[in-house]
């Protein structure tokens, strides 16, 4: 009898389909194709992603004639219905459950997928076939000999890890549905203002969006307050090093004192060494990445949002280049073939060197981080790609690749030696201290210079005393907090248990869409609105802002997934006590109505909008090769300007026309492909250009640069190919 396997995505079952044997494609339509392994008589169905979604049911449909309370309390307020996509899987899935005697679920193996494949696809296996039996295939990698391994291995499934997501989706659904309706109706004519018909509450972005309020109410309420520091500059033998006097910063109350001390040693030229230490002590290699490590690490490095970053590993593990990268493992298991992976690197044109190092040292053993929560590896490559491999299709995938196998062949390198350096200094009686950090031995940021600290130049002394250059007296002024970026709200999301390593990106994405936070150069500002929104719930509702309530229901749906309580006793429960909340927030309603009734007409306007952000190239600045470049607007004039301070390189665009930036590369240079779309006269038209090319065109004064006028290249499908 055969057996049905379901997949999530169509890449997935494809290669799921191709490792266990020969097949054929069975067309259902133009959306599903059924991979059948006809040696073992298998049908591989993909779907694509939730087939179902959580809804309101007609008897909810109106917003103004229904109590949105009793969202909370009945049970027949929401059903789980089709997706608009949904009917042809649904079909299918109905289809060969009919002809199958056994179901597989190959669902991506996190709690997502487990909620895809037994909450989602299952029941309509079963009612064709309600005794079906059922197993799980769970894959931590789509590499054949993984799947072939993990087939022979199925595993009883986790429904324990389905019932947390879907209760997750359930309780999300209650508490969103209910708290937006009711917000948006009582706020509705304020709302009006901000040219917003409603707005979005929801029990982990509202909190997320409570964190941000509480940063730029710091940031806008922050007094600078004036300080001195007195530096002296001096001279080793081989190089110039701060000190910095012992009692800095001088702050308002000791600024006179400041002054006699600089007034004092001001002309100073020597300055004697009390005291002399020298420590050489070793950096450790990083530990192993889990999501929310790899996202911090992305977005830190290539200056992309955290939706980009997961959505590019999830490319890359869907070709099979990295392990699954949803996971909050940072420990390895005994038996992950570091050694077998590691020898794919060492004839690897950038890597091999430092792994033939690995490999003669054998060094096959990797740091440890602090969790092992059992469901995958960390994050790791699966392959030596050089960077100029067609299987990296654009240089975003090429850079992720980059670092993430790079971080990887960090874990079993060698500790960094550094030289620490500590003096305490006299100039005349003054006293003053300072600290050099050198490097010694780069160990295993030869492999990751990403992970590399600033460090200083080791100093050499002899004798008791050290010229002094010159003495500085500075006046400056404390800084407020900064503003949160993608890497730190990140972690300040994980600190207080917002969301969860594969939610995180998607709630800051949901949190710009629906305009209470817009983003800034790399910096996230809430917006008038989203301020409105917690400076008058934050008077009535304060204990659903606080990260405390989104938390203690994470923590339940983690017992619901360890098996230690059932799934409808902590619906029912969380139920009770959002309900609590909710009377809160009722019985408080008409102070909110009043405080926002008297909400200034000028704060009162649309939210300000930020200029539509211009991407990032995913190509590394062609002067430096460090980071990628800039679009940049200045009187007119347009071009991009390397992201590095340091560099300033920049490349010209056209003056006129609107700037389309292609994933596509230029066969030529390799630099990113610009679309641009303008007009003459009344028609409009669109060509083609490469910056770096074009550059050197206008340096040359030839038409180099104009992708239509080149002779061994064109773009098809804004792709760059051989003409």
């Amino acid at each position: 009898m055969p057996t049905l396997l379901i997949a999530e995505k169509n890449k997935a079952a494809k290669a799921i389909a191709e490792a266990l044997g020969p097949i054929k494609i069975i067309k259902k339509n133009k959306n599903i194709s059924i991979y059948h392994v006809y040696s073992k008589d298998i049908f591989v169905l993909p779907l694509r992603g939730h087939i179902l979604e959580h809804r309101n049911t007609d008897k909810y449909k109106s917003w103004s004639r229904t109590n949105p309370r009793n969202i909370i309390t009945d049970s027949d307020a929401i059903k789980k219905v089709p997706k608009s996509y949904a009917s042809p899987y649904i079909t299918a899935l109905k289809e060969f459950g009919k002809l199958c005697h056994e179901v597989i679920i190959a669902t991506d193996a996190d709690v997502e997928g487990c909620n895809i494949g037994f909450f989602d696809a299952l029941p309509y296996v079963r009612k064709m076939k309600s005794n079906i039996k059922v197993s799980q295939l769970w894959l931590s990698s789509l590499q054949k000999n993984e799947i072939q391994t993990k087939f022979q291995n199925l595993i009883k499934p986790k429904l324990s890890w389905a019932e947390a997501g879907e209760a997750r989706a359930l309780l999300d659904a209650i508490i969103g549905f209910s708290a937006t309706r009711e917000i948006t109706n009582t706020l509705k004519p304020l709302l009006l203002k901000f040219k917003v018909t409603f707005t979005s509450i929801g029990r982990v972005q509202t909190s997320a969006l409570y964190l941000l309020y509480l940063r730029e109410k710091e940031i806008i309420d922050f007094v600078p307050e004036k300080y001195v520091t007195i530096d002296a500059n001096l001279i080793s033998e081989t190089s110039t090093f701060k000190a910095y006097h012992k009692k800095n910063p001088f702050k308002k109350e000791d600024m006179v004192k400041a002054k006699d001390i600089y007034g004092k040693i001001k002309n100073e030229k020597i300055a004697f060494i009390e005291n002399f230490n020298k420590n050489i002590v070793k950096r450790k290699p990083p530990a192993p990445l889990n999501t929310n490590k790899a996202l911090i690490l992305l977005t830190k490095n290539l200056k992309i949002n955290a939706n980009t970053a997961l959505s590019v590993m999830n490319q890359l593990y869907l070709d099979q280049i990295i392990t699954y990268p949803r996971t909050d493992s940072d420990v390895y298991k005994p038996d992950f073939p570091h050694r077998d992976l590691i020898e794919l690197f060492k004839t690897h044109s950038e890597y091999g060197n430092y792994t033939q190092d690995l490999i003669k040292k054998k060094r096959f053993k990797p740091t440890k981080g602090k969790k092992d929560a059992g469901d995958h590896p960390p994050i790791s490559p699966l392959f030596s790609l050089e960077l100029s491999s067609t299987r990296l299709k654009n240089n975003l995938q090429k850079q992720i690749y980059d670092l993430l196998a790079r971080h990887y062949l960090a874990l079993f390198g060698e500790s960094a030696t550094e030289s620490k350096q500590d003096l305490d200094l006299l100039i005349k009686d003054e006293p003053f201290k300072a600290q050099i950090v050198s490097l010694v031995d780069s160990g295993f940021f030869t492999i990751a210079p990403f992970l590399r600290p600033k460090y200083d130049t080791e100093i050499q002394i002899g004798g008791d005393k050290i010229p002094v250059k010159s003495i500085e007296y500075n006046e400056k002024e404390t800084k407020p907090p900064p503003h949160y970026t993608d890497t730190t709200l990140l972690k300040l999301m994980e600190k207080h248990g917002l969301g969860t390593k594969s939610t995180r990106p998607a709630i800051i994405e949901i949190m710009k869409q629906r305009k209470v936070i817009y983003k800034s150069g790399t910096k996230y500002i809430i917006s008038n609105l989203g301020s409105f929104l917690i400076e008058n719930l934050i008077k009535v509702w304060l204990p659903f802002l606080k990260p405390n309530f989104t938390h203690e229901v994470e923590s339940q749906l983690e017992l619901i997934k360890d098996e230690k309580r059932e799934m409808l006793a902590v619906i029912e429960d969380v139920k009770k006590d959002f309900l609590t909340l909710f009377d809160k927030f009722l019985a408080n309603k008409q102070e909110l109505i009043k405080n926002a009734e008297d909400y200034k007409v000028q704060n009162s306007e649309l939210s300000p909008k930020p200029k539509k952000e211009f991407p990032l190239t995913s190509s590394y600045c062609p002067f430096c090769k460090k980071v990628p470049m800039k679009y940049i607007n200045l009187k007119g004039k347009r071009f991009l300007v390397c992201s590095d301070e340091s560099c300033k390189k920049y490349l010209p665009l056209p003056k006129r026309g609107r700037l389309k930036l292609l994933n596509s590369t230029c066969s030529i240079c390799n630099f990113n492909i610009f679309m641009v779309s303008t007009k003459k006269g009344n028609n409009k038209f669109s060509y083609y250009m490469c910056p770096k090319c074009w550059a050197e065109g206008l340096s040359s004064k030839t038409t180099k640069g104009f992708c239509s006028s080149c002779e061994n290249y064109k773009i098809v499908n804004n792709k760059c190919v051989k003409r």
